[in-house]
């Protein structure tokens, strides 16, 4: 390829000496230059000072040499070329290099704090299921074809990345599935890739202060601006609660405690998977997962959105959640090994909620949990006797109020007043809040979601 075209759309400051050049690779270590590269100084890659890196590049064959703007221009007959902005500078050089893949290939971006390497592996089950060839790519992996091959170094650095697609779409691949961590978006990793749709597992943060949850947020949904149009899907747990900054029209909502596009019901946990119904505007259909916990249940809910706003057929996706057993690792999850049902309610009726505890209790021994959402105003004449009912049939009570509504936060605690002697805690979302649940929870205990019916997304 010639050095003008590779310089396209690059942030380009200054350039001395000819365009018109052939380039036949590219390097950021200076020990892997070739005769014909392009080497880009990185001082955060490169293991050397900038004098004898830039030497042992131009001693390799390196035609062409890319620096910061501020570093001076050496005396060596090759091209030189001041960027002011290494990081993007490679993104965009990687892009052009491979032909831009990511424009050619349907491309799904997963992101999230947890959950991304199960949510990819089990796309590409139910692409296989479907018969529609993938590849996936993870911070250290890659399968393309039959073969998972590790990758010791970050496979989603631009010349990995883009070479990996590139290598995909050669054997007649169309479809990628790649792991967006943090770090791959703050250090602009992904800033040249272009998705048809986005999954967020998650927006849970692991530093636990107000500040850093909204710069955490604010760089995950950076995604959105890598989306190929308008329209493109962006699938979200619903309930987390960041989802709500996620703004869009094309939102595809999937959870469990507040009513959406994709729902599970009737959810009954094992020591070796799970079993529940999904319901979806294209049907319902039953699932059973090899793989334990709630979490997967969540990560299979977002499989499901997915597919459908790819337009596969449900049984597709039943088939290839049920056949699903993670490649990469076992899940280990202790907490796992207990036998626990969760079931869902609208206290749409307040009356009928001690019928369902009594159905409840007529159906299992175990003890009975709480989870209470309240995402919308409930009417204080009612706050005795939710409390109350909630009081006389648990053994402890999870709340989830609504923090941005003040209206939510007092009909928490006016309802929590009533509840007598219980074990009552309070959690942000509803999504931790059916974790700790479900950590809470004893062999054969029933956890009981209750919320206000709300507008679907």
């Amino acid at each position: 390829m010639l050095l003008r075209e590779l310089l396209v759309s690059t942030p380009v400051y200054e350039m001395i000496g000819f365009r018109k050049i052939e380039v036949n690779g590219i390097a950021v270590d200076p020990h892997e230059v070739e005769h014909g590269y392009l080497f880009i100084y990185s001082p955060e890659i490169s293991k050397l000072p900038y004098e004898q890196a830039v030497q042992l590049a131009v001693e390799q064959g390196a035609v062409a040499v890319c620096i910061g703007q501020d570093q001076d221009v050496l005396p060596y007959d090759v091209t030189f070329i001041k960027t002011y902005h290494v990081d993007r500078f490679i993104s965009a050089v990687a892009r052009n290099f491979y032909r831009n893949p990511s424009q050619s290939m349907e491309l799904v971006g997963i992101t999230g704090s947890h959950g991304k390497t199960t949510i990819g592996w089990m796309i590409k089950s139910i692409l296989d299921a479907s018969k529609e060839p993938g590849v996936v790519i993870g911070a250290s992996y890659c399968q393309i074809g039959d073969e998972i091959c590790t990758i010791h170094e970050n496979a989603i650095h631009p010349f990995t990345l883009n070479a990996l697609l590139h290598q995909a779409l050669y054997k007649g691949i169309g479809i990628g599935i790649i792991e967006c961590s943090y770090t791959a978006i703050v250090k602009e990793l992904l800033r040249h890739v272009w998705f048809d749709s986005l999954i967020y597992t998650d927006l849970y943060t692991y530093f636990q202060n107000q500040k850093a949850d909204y710069h955490y947020v604010e760089i995950r949904r950076a995604l959105i601006d890598h989306l190929k149009g308008v329209n493109s899907p962006i699938i979200v747990n619903v309930d987390d609660y960041y989802a709500d900054r996620l703004k869009r029209d094309s939102l595809i909502g999937y959870g469990i405690c507040r009513p959406c596009y994709v729902n599970a019901r009737d959810i009954k946990l094992t020591p070796g998977g799970s079993e529940f119904i999904v319901i979806t505007p294209k049907g319902e259909c039953n699932i059973k997962l090899r793989v334990p916990g709630i979490h997967n249940v969540y990560n299979a809910l977002a499989v499901v959105a997915w597919g459908l706003s790819k337009g596969m057929d449900l049984t597709y996706i039943q088939q290839g959640l049920m056949n699903f057993e993670n490649p990469l690792s076992e899940d280990q999850d202790s907490k796992s090994n207990k036998s626990v049902r969760i079931y869902v309610h609208n206290m749409a009726d307040i009356n009928e909620i001690e019928n369902v505890y009594q159905d409840l209790k007529s159906q299992d021994t175990g003890k009975t949990i709480t989870l209470l959402s309240i995402g919308t105003q409930i009417d204080d004449s009612d706050y005795k006797a939710i409390g109350q009912t909630i009081g006389n049939n648990s053994e402890c009570c999870v709340i989830v109020p609504d923090h941005a509504s003040q209206n939510s936060m007092n009909a928490a605690f006016g309802i929590a007043q009533h509840m007598d002697d219980i074990v009552i805690s309070h959690e942000m979302d509803c999504y931790k809040a059916i974790q700790k649940a479900v950590d809470t929870a004893d062999e054969g205990d029933d956890i009981l979601v209750l919320y206000k019916s709300t507008s679907a997304t």
